[in-house]
This record gives structure tokens, sequence and C-alpha cells, in this order.
């Protein structure tokens, strides 16, 4: 968003999300007793207070996401603690509650991101890509995050987003991916951590793909769906005194 932020027809696939497929995203989730966690840029929070309402009243998880997308890793120091500091103070007034969560826009962080989340009060990040299972951060500011780990294979961005350098792809050769890699972390006994854009899985045909993913996910035995924010508490409560 960062990159064309003022662009008329770039506002309006990013209005699609809130809009149009934020709802039906609630109601697939409602339907399937799930409750996400949504990574929502401040500038988001701000223009569409009825989404986070939406978000809030399902009983989601909200995180912090920079405030208009902006790249953490092109930013001054001074620039990239503001914008931090107005991301949380957005978010606790639009949700209610302090956010414990990070998620950097394009998961591009700084040297300094780390240090300046121990420093801000939050629990975890959710950025970097080395493991199959959730770790602790070296200790800063007296203060070790947990880190939940992403993939870009398991982001909807590189098959479903149109940048002019590559090609859609179909939601079921992509969902054939998501399930087989889902079915590696599970038997490896990693967490599985996909990551949506309403923008983009809420189009009608890859909203009919997570409705199937959904639904395997859920009638997987022995597993766990949660919220990142539960995650990272019963794993710095269990899961980091065992390692």
């Amino acid at each position: 968003m960062a990159r064309d932020v003022r662009e008329p027809v770039a506002l309006s696939q990013g209005r699609f999300g809130p809009v149009e497929a934020l709802p039906r995203i609630l109601h697939l989730l409602a339907a399937a007793s799930i409750r996400a966690t949504f990574f929502v840029p401040a500038w988001v929070a701000e223009h569409y207070p009825d989404a986070m309402k939406a978000i809030v009243t399902g009983h989601h998880e909200v995180g912090c996401h920079g405030d208009e997308h902006e790249r953490v890793s092109e930013l001054e120091a001074a620039r990239e603690e503001a914008i931090l500091t107005k991301s949380l103070e957005t978010l606790t007034r639009h949700a209610g509650r302090r956010p414990t969560g990070y998620r950097a826009p394009s998961w591009q962080l700084s040297p300094r991101t780390l240090g300046l989340l121990a420093r801000h009060g939050f629990e975890y990040s959710s950025n970097m890509m080395d493991r199959l299972t959730p770790y602790l951060h070296p200790p800063e500011a007296g203060v070790a995050l947990v880190e939940i780990p992403v993939s870009w294979v398991l982001d909807d961005a590189p098959y479903f987003l149109f940048t002019g350098q590559r090609s859609l792809q179909p939601p079921g050769p992509v969902l054939q991916a998501w399930l087989t890699e889902f079915d590696g972390i599970t038997e490896a006994g990693g967490v599985t951590n996909f990551t949506f854009h309403p923008q983009l899985i809420g189009r009608p045909s890859r909203l009919a793909c997570l409705r199937e993913l959904i639904e395997y996910v859920r009638h997987t035995p022995r597993l766990w769906v949660a919220m990142l924010g539960e995650i990272s508490a019963h794993w710095r409560s269990h899961g980091a005194a065992q390692r």
C-alpha cells in the first residue's frame, strides 16, 4: 500500500478487503468456530472502523502491521518508532485492548525492530522464516520475544496478487500446495501459520478454496487451531521450558 497509497485503483483493490471480503471471511470463521489473528495497518483501522468492530465482535485477535504498510527496513530510526507508537495507540483505541503481536509489512524488519518491540511491550513477533516451531529471540530490554515463524509458501500474495511481473495462479493447485505443506508441518510437530489478505483470499473462487482449507484443517485429529497470541502464551509457558 505504501507504494501507491493515493492511486485510486490500488485503493479500490484494498477497499474490497474490508468492504466486501471481510464479512464473508468472518462468517466462514464463525461457522467453523475458529478465532483468527488479524494484523491491521493503523491507516486501515482509522478508515474502516466498522471492519475493526466486526473483527473485535467476533473475538478475534488484532495485531500491529504498520501504518500505511510502509517498508520498515527503509525507515529512519525515529520514523520507525513513531509509526510503531501510532499503530499501538490506534489499534488499542479501536480494538479495546493493546496488541501483543507484530507482523511487519512484507515481513521486512530493520536491525532495530525486535528491540523496539521488546521496549514497547510486545509479546511476540511473526516475521521470521527459519523454523517450523516457535522459539525465543535473545532478550532485548529484558524481554525475550516469542517468534512464530511464517513462510511465503503459506501466504496468498505470491499466488493471488497481480503485480504485472507474475501470473495469477488458479485456486485449485494453490489449495493442494497449502494442504501438502500443512500435512508436512503437522507431521513434523510444527505450527502452520497461514497468511491471508482479505482483498486477495476474499474473491469468490478463492473464498471457496479457503472454505475447503478450513474444513480440512479443523477435521485433522489432535490439532489445536488458535490465535497467534494464544500460541505465543502457550509456547512461552510450556514449549520454551522443554527446549
